[in-house]
């Protein structure tokens, strides 16, 4: 296992309003509330990992399209736009470490996490990030 960790500021392609931008977070059974993201694998890049650990935390798929080196100590943290709506409904994960997922439009009651962690990835400018998007 490596030493560094991804996580995703997960988002909608059909969020309607900036104001109120929904993003996905998960319900760890023993951390409580969470982005969702985990350890990178050897020699997988932190954006491999972000959208890996989407797929089997909330069961999305999704698009990288920005990187934050060093966001968090020891981690990244990778914008990937879904293409699903947000739904008011949480949902079961695939990975029996997560109770649940689900949108948020506020930051809910969280056990580990500070809550001003999630209000810096939500207010990230990330027009200042690497872009992951390839120029045609």
């Amino acid at each position: 296992m490596n030493d560094r960790f991804a996580l995703c500021w997960a988002t909608s392609s059909q969020n309607n309003d900036d104001d109120s931008e929904a993003w996905l977070m998960v319900n760890n059974f023993e951390r409580g509330w969470e982005l969702p993201g985990g350890w990178l694998e050897e020699g997988e890049l932190s954006e491999e990992a972000a959208l890996r650990e989407l797929f089997e935390e909330v069961g999305f798929l999704g698009v990288a399209t920005h990187i934050e080196k060093d966001f968090f100590e020891g981690g990244d943290l990778v914008k990937i736009v879904v293409n699903e709506a947000p739904e008011p409904i949480g949902w079961e994960s695939q990975d029996e470490k997560i109770m649940e997922a689900g949108w948020c439009l506020e930051i809910p009651e969280m056990k580990k996490w500070d809550a001003a962690e999630i209000e810096r990835a939500r207010n990230h400018d990330w027009s200042k990030s690497d872009s992951l998007k390839f120029n045609s």
